[in-house]
Formats: C-alpha cells, structure tokens, sequence
C-alpha cells in the first residue's frame, strides 16, 4: 500500500502542493494542477493508497479546505483511496 501524509503547514500555496502530489501519486503529465484535476487523478488510482491530511487551519473555503475536500469526495467513490484526515 502506498502511504503519504499531507501536513498543512508543509504547503504555502496550491501549486507545490499540487506539484508534489504529482509526483508522489503517479499522476499523468497533462495533470492540469487545478482541483477538478486533482478530483479525476485520485479517481484514476489503482493501487491501494492512503493518504493523512493534518489540518492546522479549521478555516473552511481556503484553498487547502478545497484540496482535503477533493480527497475526501474521491475517496467515496474510489475503493482504492483511503483518506483519513485528522
């Protein structure tokens, strides 16, 4: 199983994040960066993965509240991703 943690505070803006993610997830090259194209990404996963996102900011509607939401929502749908958030 592949295991990653998503610590808020690691991430100052959208774009590493999502640069990151594109690394470490094994997303295709026209991965846009954008949030619908995080959505279809980790619907696109395979493999049993697990994903730790530690909020630090409870503040709804910021950009990283999008992204936990992103996997959350995904992780519904997709078998394969797991997503605990703490």
């Amino acid at each position: 199983m592949h295991e990653i943690t998503i610590d808020e505070r690691d991430w100052e803006n959208p774009q590493d994040l999502m640069e990151w993610l594109k690394d470490e997830l094994d997303f295709p090259e026209y991965f846009g960066g954008s949030l619908p194209a995080l959505y279809d990404c980790l619907g696109d996963i395979c493999e049993p993965t697990s994903v730790t996102i530690v909020r630090r900011d409870p503040t709804p509607d910021t950009w990283f509240d999008k992204a936990t939401l992103a996997f959350v929502r995904s992780a519904v749908e997709n078998d394969d991703l797991k997503v605990r958030v703490r």
